[in-house]
């Protein structure tokens, strides 16, 4: 199985990245760790970016490094831009079995306002895609 987990380093990609390497683990297969960095991400003097984790290539390096651990055959990605735009256009360079992806867990109000990269990503996915909130794993089939 060919796997694109989306992953920031945040609580909620931790959760993703456990839920990818327990559906990896039952097969061979491979997991690509894609971070996406906001185009108006402002740098910092310590090299980050402001309001952001430390670093994208030290988030995804450690998702790496877990899924090593664990026998996972991976690769690291970093992408600039709007975020759901960088995980589709990954997604549909490359033929991926599922989308691997964290979520606060709005609801549907709050979502619906804040515009959710979540839910344009299930709207336009090549392929299925799975979403872990802190309360549940929610499976949505490809359109």
């Amino acid at each position: 199985m060919k796997i694109l987990l989306a992953y920031d380093g945040f609580d909620r990609s931790a959760r993703a990245l456990e839920e990818a390497a327990a559906l990896a683990a039952p097969e061979p297969s491979s997991i690509t760790v894609l971070s996406v960095v906001p185009s108006d991400a402002r740098g910092s003097k310590s090299g980050g970016h402001v309001g952001l984790r430390p670093h994208a290539h030290e988030d995804v390096a450690r998702a790496h490094a877990y899924l090593r651990e664990r026998g996972i055959d991976s690769e690291m990605r970093i992408a600039h831009g709007d975020s759901a735009e960088e995980i589709l256009a990954v997604a549909c360079a490359a033929p991926y079995d599922l989308i691997v992806m964290g979520s606060r867990g709005l609801g549907p109000l709050k979502g619906a306002l804040l515009g959710s990269v979540t839910r344009k990503v299930i709207r336009d996915a090549p392929c299925g895609v799975v979403v872990v909130t802190p309360e549940a794993r929610i499976a949505a089939a490809a359109s």
